[in-house]
């Protein structure tokens, strides 16, 4: 089982071109696993709650997040997510992130960050921005040690879905082969 997750609106992006893939490949086939796609809140706390309660049901042997990176003009493999800052922009249930006094300044990304850019035509990013999706690569890959985790910004229109899991066949296939 490979997990993808998007997300839901926020702010002014009223369909989000993450959370529409994450649920378009849902039930596709990669590399012989099944894709569980899954649209989630734009929450500091659901998101990632949510993901790590799926991958406890379904213990994916990929988690990928998948977010909309308003202004980029190409996909990005985010490599760092930070310890999410208790003065960020609120989510759309109008709360922050929680202070983590003694948690890493940084968490990267558990899978191969340069094989899937690779594998997606895309470039590699070390800034995963200061909202959810940052709180969400963060808080995931840390408590996710034994599953490949990362993360992945799309521009506002989005992916295809072929491009994506062609990417991610691609990085199975590698995985399983080294």
């Amino acid at each position: 089982m490979i997990l993808v997750t998007g997300f839901g609106p926020f702010l002014d992006v009223e369909d989000n071109p993450s959370g529409r893939l994450a649920r378009r490949i849902d039930g596709a086939r990669v590399a012989g696993h099944s894709v569980y796609g899954e649209r989630l809140p734009v929450s500091y706390d659901e998101a990632p709650a949510m993901t790590l309660a799926l991958a406890e049901r379904l213990r994916p042997i990929l988690v990928v997040g998948l977010g909309v990176a308003r202004g980029r003009m190409k996909v990005m493999v985010e490599r760092v997510g930070r310890r999410p800052d208790p003065g960020a922009i609120p989510d759309v249930g109008g709360r922050r992130p929680t202070a983590r006094k003694g948690a890493p300044a940084e968490v990267r990304a558990s899978l191969d960050v340069e094989a899937l850019s690779d594998a997606l035509g895309a470039a590699v990013s070390d800034d995963a921005g200061a909202y959810v999706c940052n709180a969400w690569l963060y808080t995931v890959a840390r408590a996710l040690p034994a599953v490949p985790v990362g993360f992945i910004h799309v521009p506002d229109e989005g992916m295809s879905e072929e491009r994506l899991l062609t990417g991610l066949a691609r990085l199975v296939t590698a995985r399983v082969g080294a």
